[in-house]
């Protein structure tokens, strides 16, 4: 895609005032990262503001014990609000980020994003709104992480990622990871749902086999 055309994929960014967006154009590079690629580290230096043109990122959280949790997830005409928080903070990343797919991020300089912050209303309000809808996800995240049992927690997340026919795609550590468990936990878990009839295990991959019986666990949180 042209320099000129990425601004399309934001409709909220396409449509500010002409010196703003002409600053956009000049100085965002657009970078294509591969799957698999790391974004951002915890701890490294904050100095750019991202968009994700295409693709899907994945920001998480690693203890010191090697534990994951997945935060959020930033797909196409998404902006990284952990990005925002840093850059207004002028602090170093408190977590880390890496591609789940090929990506094409677009990355604004520091010195572009203050200066399109001060002079558009209509960016200030792009910035601005992507974070408190972020915020309120990550909260909600909490939420569901303290006060929902994993059982709840893992049959919402299946029904989420289930495909029309029902299949899910992924490792037990990957759906550890998005639920901030351990693998050999979720192993148990899944273990469970299948002696119940709720789901069928296979390699990589689940597949639900009551529907139902899963939604009436995922509803008793």
């Amino acid at each position: 895609m042209k320099v000129e055309n990425w601004l399309s994929l934001f409709p909220a960014l396409d449509v500010i005032d002409n010196e703003v967006k002409t600053l956009l154009l000049n100085q965002t590079s657009l970078v294509h990262l591969e799957k698999g690629q790391v974004v951002f580290t915890s701890g490294s230096d904050c100095n750019r503001y991202l968009l994700v043109r295409s693709g899907r990122i994945r920001v998480q959280q690693v203890s010191r014990l090697g534990r994951e949790i997945t935060l959020y997830h930033i797909h196409d005409g998404e902006a990284c609000i952990l990005t925002t928080a840093c850059l207004f903070a002028r602090k170093p990343y408190p977590a880390m980020a890496i591609t789940e797919v090929n990506t094409d991020v677009a990355v604004l300089p520091l010195h572009a994003f203050e200066r399109a912050i001060a002079f558009s209303p209509d960016f200030r309000k792009f910035v601005m709104q992507a974070y408190g809808d972020r915020l309120t996800d990550m909260l909600m995240l909490i939420e569901e992480v303290v006060f929902t049992r994993l059982d709840v927690r893992l049959a919402r997340k299946l029904l989420a990622m289930a495909s029309s026919s029902g299949s899910i795609v992924g490792t037990h550590q990957e759906l550890a990871t998005e639920l901030g468990s351990v693998r050999e936990v979720v192993s148990r878990t899944l273990a469970e749902f299948e002696r119940r009839g709720l789901i069928r295990r296979g390699i990589r991959t689940v597949d639900i086999i009551d529907w139902r019986a899963l939604e009436v666990l995922a509803e008793d949180g």
